[in-house]
């Protein structure tokens, strides 16, 4: 059944307190956000999706999280002046926050829940109450929103059946024509400013395997070859040939694999920017699967020479700090 109002406890994890609220068939009329004074601007990051979806959202101060007398007074307190019917999300906060909150709800016999982030579980631990899943799942901007991040940018592209043909060829042929196809980024590359490459080499333009690639990308109209330069057609173009394609690979596996593994939103080339406003980032692909963020980094170019390995590696230990403890990064 669903309650006029949760009291929930803020952490690292913002999830567990979003996916109940936010069903349509367990959502409540107002939320208040327990709050201490290290998680403040998290309870602003939740506060801020909860009010765009039209919930009413109070706060709730803890002053030392660590202290369970005090937590346990705090929060009497403010059961004490509540008229409407209360339930605790147990889920988050620290520990001795938890308990003391939990104590404070079975004297007064009032209802406590526990969300299972893993399979979107509400667990009743009151005696009254019952155990269900929720079938809503939160959207890529809102979990980000929830982490301190707002989504600018999110492609979903609808890929054509000729277009999936293609990426899955070039996926397939990547043993045999991974060398040039290394070549061929790095001239697309160096076209970004003109849609004009540098002049091929002799060794290139007389390369079979360079020369059965371009042929593929020509057949695609993602370029031609002109005075031995490569000439794109426009910038979306040379993006595609510039890695743009692996993209569009990871995409349809992504697409397919959404019904089976329940993935509950997903898309490619996403611009995401702190609420701060000081912070951008770019994540080629991005999926939430388990109310997880995964974030997937496409790299066609030979990561075996120079520090192009390293960097990707660098680039994905840092973007995981976004999505919360949980983010996993491939």
């Amino acid at each position: 059944m669903p309650f006029d109002h949760h009291l929930c406890l803020v952490s690292d994890q913002a999830t567990p307190n979003l996916t109940p609220a936010l069903d349509l068939d367990f959502r409540p009329k107002t939320v208040t956000l327990a709050t201490s004074p290290q998680m403040q601007e998290k309870a602003r990051w939740i506060s801020k999706v909860l009010s765009e979806q039209g919930i009413p959202v109070t706060a709730l101060t803890i002053p030392n999280p660590y202290d369970y007398s005090q937590c346990w007074l705090t929060i009497a307190e403010w059961l004490d002046a509540q008229n409407d019917l209360v339930a605790l999300n147990v889920t988050g906060g620290t520990k001795l926050m938890a308990m003391a909150a939990q104590d404070v709800f079975r004297e007064a016999n009032k209802p406590v829940f526990y969300v299972n982030v893993d399979n979107d579980e509400v667990i009743s631990l009151d005696p009254r109450g019952e155990t269900f899943t929720l079938p809503t799942r939160i959207r890529l901007r809102q979990y980000l929103e929830a982490h301190g991040f707002q989504m600018l940018q999110h492609e979903k592209p609808d890929i054509t059946a000729t277009t999936r043909d293609f990426v899955n060829r070039l996926a397939f042929e990547s043993e045999r024509l991974g060398a040039v196809l290394g070549s061929l980024n790095y001239y697309a590359q160096q076209a970004k400013q003109n849609l004009s490459s540098p002049e091929l080499t002799p060794e290139l333009l007389t390369c079979d395997a360079f020369s059965t690639l371009i042929s593929m990308f020509e057949e695609q109209n993602k370029l031609t070859i002109q005075n031995k330069r490569i000439i794109f057609p426009d910038e979306t173009a040379r993006q595609f040939v510039n890695g743009g394609w692996l993209e569009y690979l990871v995409y349809c596996v992504l697409s397919e694999l959404a019904g089976k593994l329940n993935i509950a939103d997903w898309g490619i080339n996403l611009k995401v920017q702190a609420l701060n406003g000081k912070n951008h980032n770019e994540l080629d692909a991005a999926c939430l699967l388990k109310n997880t963020l995964h974030i997937i980094e496409c790299k066609s170019a030979n990561l075996e020479s120079g520090t192009a390995g390293a960097e990707a590696l660098y680039k994905l230990n840092s973007l995981r700090r976004m999505g919360g403890l949980r983010t996993k990064a491939m």
